[in-house]
């Protein structure tokens, strides 16, 4: 390791993966720094990437260069695309993992990566120095210096394990929790907050009785996570899926005594939507049932993932509420559930580049924002690594809107709202998720990615021909005009009305029965991409007439979006802003107009307001955003 680098990341997991390869991409000497960095890409809860949303933050960070989709397409064993029977919008691509390949790979990967260095090191204290840079302290492992500082560090700061009342301190099961570094952050004025997130039982897969569970295959044709993935994925895995019943329910409750989160041990708030099974017997009190999965956490390690089933209660009393479970009678438990409640960082403090706004050069990424998932927090370490290498190079930063990406969905939710729970994504989050959807990741950010470096040449060139090709066939079908007996027939065989008319073939499509691989054939039109190619085209036609609605609330909103606030304004002389507004932009400071009017009390009376003072203060009241305008983007 050297004693100095551009850029630092403190953490191993999947924010500090995409963080420090996207920093090293992008030309910043970098460090990855572990407590122990043979557990970089370990997979400390679920064996599982992607699900609905979180496969669409996937697909994104793919575009945008990230690695986990890459990795994931190698490491997985069986893929799912989740909501099928759903509208395209609401796809969401799943696998499940062997764990121990998916870090071996990420390692390689890191380790190949050029310009990216990783040791192991606990983080203990750290200063900011005259020039901006930091001086990083990791007792016996020495000094460092960096002109960026990323922290990833999941959910180890201040973290405590407890299995019933019995308390260990540690962010995961046999490695240490980072006491000294979540101290210095609070000595520092960095706001934080307990959180507590949770894990169930493994199991020996060998104990298992599968005749009485229901099996769970993956997909026939499975979609990849990468566009970069030219080899067939291996899809030999196969899932269980059993259930709770009232007599596991009795059990688990004669444990509640000895619950920390019953007891009040725990004072750490949990997801709403990943709750443990004691919580889910208590919220649902009226359900004598709670569907469990039952995935492998790889082809050759014996072990079984209880999906469902997460746990903080007493050995004991997870042990015989297993036993209730149909197929898990005789199971044996490899390693009981656990919780872990942890500091994590009040994201409000960050911009949208994920740099803190009272120190800059120092960023957040990951569960340590108060996020929970792999694919939240990989999402976050892509956006940290290419702001803090964007800011070194003294260039602008690169922002994503709500309308372009998930990312852009999850950024804007962290830094803008109070959470009081750990935050995870939904496509209900995401206004625009008719138009952000898995299958056209590509033709949104693909661009964006190639521009920042991220995304080599080669990719770029293929993604091009691609695009030529799909484009080819949509021009084909909007000259094709279509009438008469056979398509009629093929109309009726979808169970769609026949044509009153002649009509372009391409207008069918926005037809929620008619798909394209059987137009094509109809229409005899030949073609070398896959279904799953045609995809794209087929769900960009049908969700054509919301998109082109919301293309002009986008471009609206874009306006504020680009309008960038001056880093030193002056709030306290913005007399055309009222008093609470000015207090709270004052104390958030954003980038721009866009993140200043979903600040709560913030109201369109006061954006035109600063609108006006912007343009007064540069000068550019001819040429700037009218303040009138604003009224029509609210």
């Amino acid at each position: 390791m050297q004693s100095g680098y551009d850029v630092v990341v403190i953490g191993g997991g999947h924010a500090g993966i995409e963080a420090a390869h996207a920093s090293a991409r992008m030309g910043m000497r970098t460090a990855l720094m572990s407590m122990d960095s043979r557990a970089v890409g370990r997979m400390s809860c679920n064996p599982a990437i992607g699900g609905v949303a979180k496969g669409q933050l996937v697909r994104d960070l793919d575009a945008l260069g990230g690695v986990m989709g890459v990795v994931a397409d190698i490491a997985g064993i069986q893929f799912r695309m989740l909501n099928l029977s759903k509208g395209p919008a609401v796809w969401g691509p799943r696998a499940q993992m062997d764990m121990e390949l998916y870090a071996d790979t990420i390692q390689g990967i890191l380790r190949a990566t050029p310009g990216l260095d990783i040791g192991d090191g606990e983080l203990l204290d750290f200063r900011r120095l005259p020039d901006g840079s930091f001086d990083l302290d990791f007792g016996p492992h020495g000094k460092m210096q960096s002109r960026a500082l990323i922290i990833t560090s999941g959910t180890f700061l201040g973290a405590v394990m407890y299995t019933g009342l019995n308390a260990t301190h540690g962010g995961r099961i046999g490695e240490n929790a980072a006491n000294d570094l979540s101290d210095t952050l609070r000595n520092m004025g960095v706001a934080t907050r307990r959180l507590k997130t949770g894990t169930p039982a493994r199991l020996a897969a060998d104990t298992i009785d599968y005749t009485a569970v229901e099996v769970q295959h993956g997909d026939a044709e499975p979609y990849p996570f990468s566009f970069r993935t030219e080899k067939p994925l291996r899809n030999s895995a196969t899932c269980w899926i059993t259930h709770t019943s009232e007599a596991t329910h009795a059990i688990l409750r004669t444990g509640f005594d000895r619950s920390p989160m019953f007891t009040g041990t725990i004072k750490g708030i949990g997801p709403r939507y990943c709750p443990s099974i004691e919580d889910k017997i208590c919220r649902f009190a009226d359900k004598d049932s709670h569907h469990l999965f039952l995935e492998p956490e790889g082809l050759n390690n014996n072990r079984i993932y209880v999906n469902g089933f997460s746990s903080s209660l007493p050995a004991d009393i997870q042990d015989a509420a297993l036993r209730t479970i149909p197929g898990l009678a005789h199971c044996r438990v490899l390693r009981y559930g656990y919780a872990v409640e942890y500091d994590s960082v009040d994201a409000t403090q960050l911009h949208p580049t994920y740099a803190c706004k009272e120190f800059p050069g120092l960023y957040f990424a990951g569960q340590v924002n108060g996020t929970s998932g792999y694919e939240e927090a990989a999402a976050q370490g892509l956006m940290a690594g290419i702001n803090a290498a964007l800011a070194i190079r003294g260039d602008a930063p690169f922002l994503l809107g709500r309308s372009e990406s998930y990312i852009g969905v999850l950024t804007d939710d962290l830094v803008s709202l109070d959470l009081e729970e750990p935050y995870r994504m939904f496509t209900s989050r995401a206004e625009f998720r008719l138009h952000l959807r898995q299958d056209n990741a590509e033709e949104r950010l693909l661009v964006k990615g190639h521009a920042l470096g991220m995304v080599p040449p080669e990719t770029f060139d293929r993604y091009q021909a691609w695009r030529k090709r799909l484009d080819g066939v949509r021009q084909n079908l909007e000259t094709s005009k279509v009438f008469g007996p056979e398509i009629d027939s093929f109309l009726a065989a979808c169970g769609s009305a026949p044509l009153a008319e002649p009509s372009s073939a391409l207008s069918l499509l926005r037809r929620p029965d008619v798909g394209l691989p059987g137009l094509l054939g109809v229409m005899g039109i030949q073609t070398d991409l896959l279904e799953r190619e045609l995809l794209v085209l087929e769900a960009a036609e049908r969700y054509r007439g919301f998109w082109d609605r919301q293309l002009k609330e986008i471009e609206r909103n874009k306006k504020l979006e680009g309008l960038r606030i001056p880093a030193n304004f002056d709030y306290a002389s913005a007399h055309a802003l009222s008093t609470e507004a000015r207090q709270k932009l004052a104390r958030k400071r954003p980038l721009t107009v866009g993140l200043a009017q979903r600040i709560s009390g913030v109201t369109p009376a006061d954006i035109s307001g600063l609108i006006f003072h912007i343009n007064q203060r540069n000068s550019l009241s001819t040429s700037g955003i009218p303040a009138d305008s604003i009224g029509a983007a609210q």
